[in-house]
């Protein structure tokens, strides 16, 4: 093996989701630009991640039929952020020739690869809609090599349930090398296999602000005119949009957010809160490089703050101790920014006009970014 090998990526890269399909990039560029990687991303995705991503849902119930009914009133908006997605992805992304949407079609694989990574994002979160056994490399024979960087469980352990551990646990001890993203994973791994396991930053953090600006076309100038608060999650709850409402009062400036079903579903226009007009991660970059302030219950919403040196907040949207959100935790810990991460009875307690000294964070990253690429390095020449 060595770094001539060919080499395929498996992640959440056909996401409707800005952070999944950056991740994706960040992470094929520095494979090709960096080290000369021959890399593909598989054009993967499962029955569950469609459905997950589809312009309305199966009705099952009254439930379902009032979501429907809802995201009926922003039909437009759904169908503009699709297609900026998929335009994204065919403009970025190097894929390969054939699309898969089952394991017993990505065997085929194995005579195309050497190495296959899988990671970053929530890849081995077990609960999530499009969860796949395919994202820990269960079709990659043994003649070819398992490299895991910086996967996520998000919160969700599977070796916790002894229905499960055994399944995953054989999965796991087929990797060559493991890197996670939180500490909360790097335990669970290392306590359930005895092995080394690496903690690595997600892709996106591996690129600067000025790197990122020379990859995507984010514009010269700013989507939206003036000052404004940027609101960056899938969801928005209610105490969320008053709370927002409230800051936008105080602040006279307006509040954007993203998604356009969970803004329907919430009835956010109650609290003044304005959806945005463009969509993709194109657009979401330039929203996060111009806004004022941002407030953020994400992890990307966070990682692209700290990238772009924002003044930010992490809303803990219901937890006072800071270890229960191991994905935010671990990061803002890392960069020595957990100030940024309060509750809301906290944020209105808070001078949020101040912005981070980011001369500490950045050094921290510097340090991260050199183990990250240290763990790539070891998978290319492996």
């Amino acid at each position: 093996m060595s770094r001539n090998d060919k080499t395929a990526t498996i992640t959440f890269h056909n996401s409707y989701n800005c952070g999944s399909m950056l991740q994706a990039l960040a992470l094929q560029k520095v494979l090709i630009d960096k080290y000369g990687v021959d890399n593909e991303i598989l054009d993967f995705s499962n029955q569950g991640q469609k459905e997950m991503y589809s312009t309305f849902w199966k009705v099952t119930g009254f439930k379902s039929f009032i979501k429907n009914a809802l995201w009926a009133t922003v039909y437009k908006q759904i169908k503009q952020q699709a297609a900026a997605y998929e335009a994204f992805e065919h403009k970025y992304f190097r894929l390969s020739q054939d699309t898969y949407t089952s394991n017993k079609e990505l065997t085929a694989t194995n005579s195309k690869y050497q190495k296959f990574i899988t990671g970053s994002d929530q890849v081995w979160n077990i609960r999530c809609m499009d969860a796949d056994d395919a994202y820990y490399l269960n079709f990659v024979s043994d003649f070819n090599r398992r490299y895991a960087y910086a996967v996520s469980f998000g919160a969700n352990n599977p070796f916790a349930d002894s229905s499960l551990k055994d399944h995953y646990l054989n999965l796991v001890n087929k990797f060559n090398k493991i890197s996670v993203r939180e500490q909360n994973a790097k335990k669970w791994v290392s306590t359930a296999t005895g092995r080394e396991v690496s903690l690595c930053v997600d892709p996106t953090m591996l690129l600067s602000q000025g790197e990122w600006e020379k990859t995507v076309q984010l514009g010269s100038a700013p989507i939206i005119q003036g000052d404004y608060i940027f609101y960056y999650c899938f969801s928005i709850s209610q105490e969320i949009a008053s709370f927002l409402h409230q800051v936008s009062k105080k602040t006279g400036m307006p509040v954007y957010f993203f998604e356009p079903k969970e803004w329907a579903l919430r009835c956010c226009w109650k609290n003044k809160i304005r959806l945005v007009k463009k969509y993709g991660p194109e657009a979401f970059l330039n929203y996060m490089k111009y806004a004022k302030m941002v407030f953020t219950t994400s992890f990307h919403g966070t990682a692209f703050s700290t990238i772009f040196h924002k003044n930010f907040w992490y809303i803990d949207s219901g937890h006072n101790d800071l270890s229960k959100d191991d994905r935010a935790v671990s990061f803002l810990t890392q960069l020595k920014l957990t100030d940024r991460y309060k509750t809301i009875s906290s944020l209105l307690q808070t001078d949020l006009s101040l912005i981070p000294d980011y001369t500490q964070p950045d050094q921290a990253l510097a340090k991260l970014r050199e183990e990250a690429f240290e763990y790539i390095e070891g998978i290319v020449n492996d």
